[in-house]
């Protein structure tokens, strides 16, 4: 029988050599969330479609991996976690607030597959439940900004010159069209949300087409070119062309912008009031991480949604989230030829030369592994130069030879990979010389 080996579109074979560097950039994530606190857990990955399709009017339903199960269940392998996540903190009214979570996993959405955008992918998803505070907001571009900060000190390139993360506000962006008298004031979001991929004449003739007049598009086009690195400079501009009634929204992005200044990562942040995020539970605060070059589409985004606990229970929470992409940003450590991040490795391979020590070399490698070493032995018979070969192909550090003749001076060699230098060891403090190093 002949079997098609290769994997389905829009999924990937990662093997160790590569799954190694995805590791490394999910540890980073992983380790900034628990610096801010954040509590890991572990949600369903099949979820019921009345989750998305009853909630939810946007392409994310029409790009599910939906079926009915054997038991007549229609379900989905979930597209994205916050919905999920809404269900959980309705079904536990004891959690003490604010609830921070986070977690790393799979995500399946069936859409076209380009640079950066997978049909399986791995998101991590940050969120705050609890809390409507600007100080919230804060905490969760901040966490999302040092990521990248620490990203540039494991590769030694300051990617933070090539992140911006531009924020907007929802609640102006509607609030703005509405007391203009914008007609179809969602649609134009709609088109607003794709300016981006379009062509200045598609876009005026999008708005054209929704049955908006000249002085109507000036006036969206006044709201979007509230856009720059500036922030103060965007406020007063924001300011200017604003009706009062939404100068409390205005003071709530001038008390974001403060906090993210406090936290010293306003240098990555621009207000762009273009950005509105296609999701429509967004409620207030939306914003996206984007390459400053422009050679990449957005990293990944995120923003209030503080109604959509509330649709799923009788308990209104408010929350905040974004979902980090992984694949997005490996396509900017590419860019920056900072990927991989790390190569496969071993710390020490114990080599024995000879059957009659193997024993000895078994019990050096499980001292070595109590010790927090990666460590691998022979486990074929293979000889002297066979088992050197395996070791440099597995990267090892060191390679610890045990020979009979060593062993009856007392002694074991120890054999530097990276320089090919070898030094004679006492038997009995191979684990005292590598602390001695700090290679423990």
């Amino acid at each position: 029988m002949s079997v098609n080996l290769e994997s389905l579109k829009g999924t990937y074979d990662r093997y160790p050599g590569e799954w190694a560097s995805w590791r490394k950039l999910i540890d980073v994530v992983d380790e900034t969330a628990g610096e801010f606190g954040f509590r890991q857990l572990n949600p369903p990955t099949i979820e019921r479609q009345e989750l998305w399709t009853e909630k939810e009017e946007d392409s994310v339903t029409d790009e599910m991996y939906a079926f009915t199960d054997k038991g007549g269940n229609e379900i989905t392998l979930i597209p994205e976690q916050t919905p999920t996540r809404a269900r959980l903190i309705q079904k536990r009214k004891d959690l003490k607030k604010p609830v921070k979570w986070y977690d790393t996993s799979k995500r399946w959405r069936y859409e076209d597959v380009t640079r950066g955008r997978d049909r399986e992918f791995l998101q991590g998803d940050f969120d705050i439940f609890g809390i409507q505070s600007v100080e919230a907001d804060a905490e969760i571009i901040t966490a999302a900004a040092i990521i990248y900060r620490k990203l540039s000190k494991e590769t030694e390139t300051d990617l933070t010159d090539r992140i911006v993360f531009k924020i907007s506000d929802r609640q102006i962006v509607e609030g703005f069209l509405e007391l203009n008298d914008i007609p179809e004031v969602e649609e134009v979001m709609k088109v607003i949300d794709d300016e981006e991929k379009m062509k200045r004449e598609e876009f005026i003739e999008e708005l054209e087409e929704l049955g908006l007049k000249q002085e109507e598009i000036r006036k969206v086009d006044d709201l979007m070119n509230v856009s720059g690195a500036d922030n103060e400079q965007q406020l007063e501009e924001l300011e200017k062309i604003a009706p009062e009634q939404l100068q409390g929204r205005i003071d709530r992005m001038r008390s974001l912008v403060e906090a993210l200044d406090a936290y010293g990562v306003s240098d990555m942040i621009e207000i762009d009031l273009s950005i509105v995020r296609g999701l429509a539970y967004y409620t207030g605060l939306v914003f996206e991480a984007f390459d400053s070059e422009g050679e990449l589409r957005a990293l990944f985004g995120g923003g209030r949604y503080d109604e959509l606990v509330g649709e799923f229970g009788d308990q209104d929470v408010p929350a905040v989230g974004f979902a980090f992409g992984y694949s997005t940003t490996i396509e900017l450590l590419k860019k920056e030829d900072e990927w991989p991040l790390k190569e496969i490795e071993t710390d020490v391979y114990v080599l024995s030369v000879s059957d009659s020590v193997r024993d000895i070399a078994l019990d050096y490698a499980t001292k070595l592994r109590s010790e927090g070493l990666s460590v691998e032995t022979d486990l074929a018979g293979r000889g002297f130069g066979t088992q050197l070969g395996y070791a440099d192909d597995m990267n090892a550090e060191r390679v610890l030879i045990i020979g009979e003749r060593d062993l009856e001076n007392d002694e074991v060699t120890m054999k530097h990979m990276d320089s090919g230098e070898e030094e004679t060891l006492d038997r009995d403090e191979v684990i005292e010389h590598l602390k001695s190093e700090e290679f423990i």
